[in-house]
């Protein structure tokens, strides 16, 4: 009997152990990536094959949407910028949370600078260039983002004519929110979706994220990171040099002229809309204006300067080194 029930025990040990097997087997990381409107995109989920898979699908088929109704051409935006009133509730949101942001920051954010980011060719394809005296001046003659009306219906925005709103700080976040809620709602329960460098995880799983090196290869600091939202703005990627000094396309409101008072700037937030257009925040003032005001709204935050030395939230601190070398502007 003690042999029988022994052999039994052991048969009980061994099935657990080949569905413990099989389930690390099909439960496991699969992922998909695709370049959308020259922005690589990376979808990572945790399921079985078919499961991910099918998730996958319906998020990248929800970021090809959000590209063809926000994107750089023909979007809800240029038809805003034309006629200067629309109805449409997710270009509210946006615009309310960028509205926001803005008066939290004392101004550091702004969807209103289209103009100067043309004058300036940061939008397009040509040569980045200085603007002219008289294309500042007919900046600061256009509406600001007070100009930029949302009405309490939830959905009509107007806008003051000359005024062009830009939602560039806010969309790739946004985007990346949007393919975490389509993945959940197909019952993914833990995965990952970078949006040209926007990240949004969710899940119980710890996910580890480098940060950009912004003068060098490689990362200065590696963050854990569970069920939140990381972006990063950095002056490393538009930009020109003229007479030794860098000129980037994230612009000051205050002034029009490209902020110079960091290299990169990382918020981690509850959403990824929000870390976006926060990091682009912090990239203008620095951490000794908005650092207590984001901590304060629970959100964490990196801060490379000028000279490369590095500031951090409290909880962020024992992830990065003090400062990184810095050779060049």
């Amino acid at each position: 009997m003690k042999k029988i029930l022994t052999a039994f025990i052991l048969l009980l040990l061994l099935a657990a152990l080949t569905a413990s097997i099989r389930y690390g087997r099909t439960h496991e990381i699969h992922t998909t990536s695709i370049f959308l409107t020259d922005v690589f995109i990376e979808l990572k989920a945790m399921g079985t094959q078919s499961e991910t898979g099918e998730a996958m699908k319906k998020a990248v088929a929800e970021l090809k949407r959000i590209d063809a109704r926000l994107g750089h051409k023909d979007s809800l935006i240029d038809e805003l910028n034309r006629k200067h009133v629309i109805r449409d509730r997710e270009v509210f949101h946006l615009l309310r949370v960028s509205r926001e942001v803005h008066d939290d920051s004392s101004g550091a954010f702004s969807v209103t600078l289209r103009p100067l980011l043309d004058a300036w060719g940061f939008t397009g394809n040509g040569a980045y260039h200085m603007p002219s005296p008289s294309e500042f001046e007919a900046w600061r003659e256009t509406g600001k983002d007070e100009s930029v009306r949302l009405h309490g219906d939830g959905m009509t925005i107007e806008t003051l004519q000359g005024t062009k709103v830009d939602i560039g700080g806010t969309i790739e976040g946004y985007a990346a929110d949007r393919a975490r809620e389509v993945m959940k709602a197909c019952g993914i329960r833990t995965g990952l979706i970078d949006v040209g460098g926007e990240v949004s995880a969710f899940g119980d799983r710890v996910w580890r994220i480098g940060l950009k090196n912004p003068r060098g290869e490689g990362v200065f600091a590696v963050i854990p990171i569970k069920n939140r939202a990381v972006a990063t703005s950095g002056d490393y990627e538009r930009f020109f040099m003229e007479n030794g000094l860098r000129y980037c396309h994230i612009l000051d409101p205050s002034t029009g002229m490209p902020a110079q008072i960091g290299m990169s700037s990382t918020v981690i937030a509850d959403t990824c809309t929000q870390a976006n257009a926060w990091a682009v925040a912090l990239f203008v003032s620095g951490p000794e204006k908005l650092g207590p005001v984001l901590e304060k709204k629970g959100m964490d935050w990196i801060f490379v300067d000028s000279r490369g030395r590095i500031h951090a939230s409290r909880a962020m601190r024992a992830h990065c080194p003090d400062r990184i070398p810095v050779s060049a502007p």
